[in-house]
């Protein structure tokens, strides 16, 4: 599959499940009792809504991969039932859309969904990079009272007593830029063994090059370990010699986006087991850390 397509087929996937739920809201008997008649209406109406929900995926999708053309969605069956859709917005090449659809299940239609504009990338014309701006990155240890040594050509996890801290900087990315895929590829340093699960954690708070295990940079406030968001951006098992992806696509759209400050991220073993070292920023060219983003820009 083709880069440009990748966003696309994420919506078609969000339309075939509508349209799954809507198929299974038909399966209702119909040739039960009156009561289950009744709910076997409320089921289709429900499921004729999902699919006008499809129709509005569908039409916004068509229009961005085709080069921000106005698309024309017409009556389509999928599932149980169909759908169709309408672009309201009179321009060619529009960089908001109006949009209107409609589902149908067993001759029972909802009613007319709008969304007001919508705004649109152009997914014909996808941008890959790596983020290479401002990199940072050092290990924090609880071993340590000093500084990390932040030129060591390795990051080094112990279950709760050593997380690694990375940055790339991304203010200069345009805030309208839709990041369709962000992933960070770590390489050993040298073979990880039987390994474990790596999380990654979104940093709350700004830190610098003298961060240790208690504090995020000199006469600081302390963090003892760093201080991040509970829930994960990502987790990934590692093991051996091979290098490791982590998905970071909503933590990097974030940043971008400015739904929240970048600080960073940190890596932490997430379960109990032996340390695992991976080549930092100061290793040679081809085992760094590598933050790689696709992106579309706004048509």
């Amino acid at each position: 599959m083709t880069p440009r397509r990748q966003h696309g087929a994420v919506l078609l996937m969000v339309a075939i499940v509508l349209a799954t739920v809507a198929a299974l809201a038909v399966g209702v008997n119909t040739m039960a009792s009156a009561e289950s008649r009744s709910a076997q209406g409320a089921y289709e109406v429900r499921a004729a809504a999902y699919l006008a929900d499809a129709g509005v995926a569908a039409i916004k999708w068509s229009s961005q991969v085709n080069g921000c053309t106005r698309a024309v969605v017409p009556a389509t069956v999928l599932g149980g039932g169909s759908f169709e859709a309408w672009v309201v917005d009179p321009k060619d090449k529009p960089k908001k859309i109006d949009i209107v659809a409609s589902g149908a299940v067993n001759g029972i239609k909802s009613r007319p969904l709008e969304r007001k504009q919508v705004t649109l990338y152009d997914l014909s014309k996808t941008e890959s990079s790596r983020l290479t701006k401002d990199a940072l990155d050092l290990t924090i240890d609880s071993t340590k009272d000093d500084d990390s040594d932040d030129d060591e050509e390795w990051l080094m996890l112990t279950f709760n007593s050593a997380h690694a801290l990375l940055f790339w900087e991304t203010k200069d990315i345009k805030k309208e830029t839709l990041v369709l895929s962000a992933t960070l590829t770590l390489t050993p340093y040298t073979s990880n063994g039987t390994g474990g699960a790596v999380a990654i954690q979104r940093l709350t708070t700004k830190w610098d090059d003298d961060a240790t295990w208690r504090r995020p940079g000199e006469d600081k406030a302390r963090w003892d370990g760093g201080n991040y968001v509970a829930l994960p951006a990502a987790t990934a098992a590692v093991a051996g010699a091979a290098t490791t992806q982590w998905d970071v696509t909503e933590l990097v759209n974030g940043w971008v986006s400015g739904q929240f400050t970048n600080y960073g991220m940190l890596l932490r073993l997430a379960n109990p087991g032996p340390s695992v070292r991976f080549s930092s920023l100061d290793a040679s060219s081809s085992r760094r850390p590598v933050l790689h983003m696709l992106s579309a820009k706004p048509c």
